[in-house]
Parts: C-alpha cells; sequence; structure tokens
C-alpha cells in the first residue's frame, strides 16, 4: 500500500474485502497476465506477453518468468507489456 489510510477506512476495507485502487491494479493486469500466459486472453495481449529464455543454461529458467523489455519513456514503463513482466 502506498498511501496511509485511516484507521476507519482501514476497517471498512477489511470488512468489505476490498482492496486498496494500487493494489486493485496490479491485480487485475497479474490476471490478465496469467491468461495471456496460458492462452486465455485474446490474441493482441498473447503476443505482448514474451517467456523469459536465458542464453545459458540457469536453475530458476523454467519459473515461468517474463522478458522485461526496455523502453525509453516513462510511458512506456506503463505499457502492458513491460507492467506484466515487471510485476
Amino acid at each position: 500500500m502506498r498511501c496511509p489510510l485511516s484507521d476507519s477506512a482501514t476497517t471498512l476495507l477489511r470488512e468489505l474485502n476490498w482492496l486498496p485502487f494500487v493494489c486493485r491494479v496490479d491485480y487485475k493486469l497479474l490476471v490478465f497476465t496469467y491468461k495471456a500466459m496460458h492462452n486465455d486472453a485474446p490474441v493482441y495481449l498473447c503476443e505482448l506477453v514474451c517467456p523469459y529464455q536465458p542464453t545459458k543454461t540457469l536453475r530458476y529458467a523454467n519459473n515461468n518468468m517474463l522478458e522485461v523489455k526496455r523502453t525509453r519513456t516513462k510511458a512506456g514503463d506503463c505499457s502492458f507489456a513491460v507492467a506484466a513482466a515487471s510485476l
């Protein structure tokens, strides 16, 4: 959680089983990423997700990691392909 909440807001969120806004966005992004990795998402999202393939044999090569694409701008960091891989 990035911003502190008051005690009453925190208890209300717990009672309603709601996530703070930032956590909801992250959760939704991860759900779309999972579906894209398993071909349950639309084709245009599946094409944006690239599995990480290391050049050498590594122990963690089979951890379903994604390739983080490099961007030159802050707006590029907010794209689906970069945000999904970094989360």
